[in-house]
């Protein structure tokens, strides 16, 4: 899916977007006290970039974080989140690899779990300087799940509350409810090349990085991960201000890149063990249908832990099918 994503943003951005040769800029907003800024900032020994958006610089902060590893959000907002920024002030972080803070050069093998959690414990840090706040609401996404839910429990002194959407638990456990469940749309469906790849498919042979890539593939053509079309997120990405044409190239080669050079780290990790307790309050979204983070995992994390400040697990469904 990546690398069809890929060929269209490179067609996208050449029919009539010439002025992606300009660097990236973010659009200004109106309001009491309004802020827009799109930064470069030293974290983790490398400079990683910051897009702060909000109408009010004093509305509670957001610091927003990405999946992937390696899928920056940054350059999709204008499309998907604008609407946050009229009660929030938006953080949106390019994670080192992923964007624009994927430059020339750049070693994979610091991607690891703790040094993303240092990278952003900084950038709290950093934010709070910025905007003159004591604590910030964090949202992770897919893989900023698996980041965000242990960076709040190992510093619940900076953060007012953890928001996780598609909330990651477990590999290991995650692809074997997720072959279980893509294993009857496949039959379904009938296509005689993954009804061969169902026939060898296993959760232990999964746990090798390219099977594993090989199953999300699948998972997206059935409609269990992504629910936008391919060619309307080239066409989100190619419109992004804040992104110059070779910030899309940086972007895409981060994408590519994913979960591959932490693999073992990735994979090994068990949020059930890891995070048995969350000290700030704590509200879980869960897609039914998705099958990447499977709500089951999500459901079993949010009953075992303990959240004394109070928890929340919100379960969005499709809508009914009408009557024909």
């Amino acid at each position: 899916m990546i690398r069809r994503t890929a060929l269209l943003v490179l067609l996208a951005a050449g029919l009539g977007l010439g002025w992606k040769a300009l660097p990236g800029r973010t659009p200004v907003l109106t309001g009491p006290d309004p802020i827009a800024a799109l930064e470069p900032v030293a974290i983790g020994g490398m400079t990683q970039w910051l897009l702060i958006r909000g109408h009010d610089r004093t509305a509670p902060v957001i610091l927003w974080l990405h999946g992937g590893p390696g899928a920056a959000q940054m350059p999709l907002p204008h499309a998907t989140t604008r609407a946050l920024e009229r009660d929030f002030v938006l953080v949106h972080w390019d994670q080192r690899g992923a964007g624009k803070s994927n430059p020339r050069g750049f070693d994979p093998a610091t991607m690891t779990l703790e040094q993303f959690l240092q990278d952003a414990h900084e950038v709290t840090r950093y934010l709070q300087a910025r905007l003159g706040t004591e604590r910030i609401l964090v949202l992770g996404h897919s893989w900023g799940t698996m980041l965000g839910a242990r960076l709040v429990a190992r510093w619940p002194e900076e953060y007012a509350g953890y928001i996780g959407v598609g909330q990651q638990v477990s590999t290991p456990r995650g692809v074997a409810v997720t072959l279980d469940r893509l294993a009857p749309l496949i039959r379904a469906d009938g296509n005689s090349a993954d009804l061969r790849w169902l026939e060898g498919a296993t959760p232990e042979g999964l746990m090798k990085h390219a099977a594993y890539v090989a199953m999300m593939q699948r998972l997206d053509r059935y409609s269990g991960g992504m629910n936008v079309p391919t060619w309307r997120l080239a066409l989100m990405l190619a419109r992004a201000p804040e992104y110059s044409l070779g910030d899309l190239w940086r972007w895409l080669d981060g994408a590519i890149r994913g979960s591959g050079s932490m693999w073992p780290d990735y994979r090994s990790r068990d949020l059930l063990a890891e995070v048995p307790e969350m000290p700030v309050p704590m509200l879980l979204i869960s897609g039914a249908r998705v099958l990447n983070t499977p709500v089951e995992l999500a459901a079993e994390w949010f009953v075992g832990v303990d959240a004394p400040q109070g928890k929340r697990h919100e379960v969005l469904k499709p809508p009914a099918t009408r009557p024909s």
